[in-house]
């Protein structure tokens, strides 16, 4: 049974993406739910001024979810580009989320939109060193071996799948490696890239800005069995707008048909309505909040 969240906010926690064509986005009413009612706040940034919620992650208050306008950009959390989701420790310019999910100098990698390291908490197991393009050479070289083994899966679990999806932005696979317009050859095209990229110094280099720069955002492979496509007519990571084609219908004004599934609210758009208490934007459309 799917719930409105705008009636009801539970833990999202059950299988699909948010997007309607790629897995359906449902949330199941199992989960455990959040905190009755976090505080808000009013704030003020270049879109103008609107309720934010203080939410948590794992009961962290992170640079996406405090209200803060962390990186003096003008934008605050969610209407943040560079704020993937309420799990995202950084608000920019760097995509690496600074908090677990990204590798530092090993190859393994667990879910990236969640607060944890290691796949205890999400049992979502990849190794760059199963990808023929690299992303993290020459530290993690590809090693044909590995392929189908435990350490990269022919199929995540569903475990994997129900925890992670839900908080993976449009454009991207459950670890991290997100296509982006603007980053192929010359700056033309649409090319998938490692967000989570960091230089010797563990300083992240892959920039919205700098996505056609293959040495600070390397191409990578998406896991199809845990990936959320960009579809025609959704919002997707960097700022991706749904296609001219899209317009009319929807639950709200100027709300593209297919931008969110079924009993999910739109958001980010102009004309659209903030997340209720207890949700988050990600990528046009309202997530219930992780604990």
């Amino acid at each position: 049974m799917k719930l409105l969240l705008s009636v009801v906010i539970v833990l999202a926690a059950a299988c699909g993406s948010n997007s309607g064509s790629n897995g359906g986005g449902d949330i199941d009413a199992a989960g455990t739910g959040i905190d009755a009612a976090p505080p808000s706040v009013e704030v003020t940034d270049t879109t103008g001024t609107f309720t934010c919620y203080l939410v948590t992650c794992a009961g962290h208050s992170l640079e996406c979810n405090d209200c803060t306008d962390n990186d003096m950009d003008g934008l605050i959390d969610s209407h943040d580009p560079e704020c993937l989701g309420p799990c995202d420790n950084t608000e920019g310019p760097g995509l690496e989320s600074g908090v677990g999910g990204t590798t530092g100098n090993s190859c393994g990698v667990d879910c990236y939109f969640d607060f944890g390291n290691g796949p205890g908490n999400d049992d979502c197991l990849w190794d760059h060193r199963c990808d023929t393009l690299e992303p993290e050479v020459p530290t993690c070289p590809y090693e044909s071996s590995r392929v189908g083994s435990k350490d990269c899966p022919a199929a995540q679990s569903q475990q994997c799948t129900d925890y992670c999806k839900p908080f993976t932005p449009n454009g991207c696979d459950c670890f991290g490696c997100c296509e982006f317009d603007n980053a192929g050859p010359g700056g033309v095209g649409r090319r998938y890239v490692w967000i989570g990229a960091m230089d010797g110094s563990n300083n992240s280099t892959c920039t919205i800005a700098d996505v056609a720069d293959e040495a600070k955002c390397p191409s990578c492979t998406p896991v199809a069995n845990c990936s959320n496509p960009c579809d025609t007519c959704e919002v997707c990571i960097g700022g991706h707008m749904p296609d001219p084609s899209c317009t009319g219908g929807g639950s709200g004004s100027g709300t593209p048909p297919g931008q969110c599934a079924e009993g999910y609210q739109a958001c980010g758009l102009a004309g659209q309505a903030e997340c209720p208490n207890g949700a988050y934007c990600v990528t046009g459309c309202c997530q219930a909040v992780f604990l």
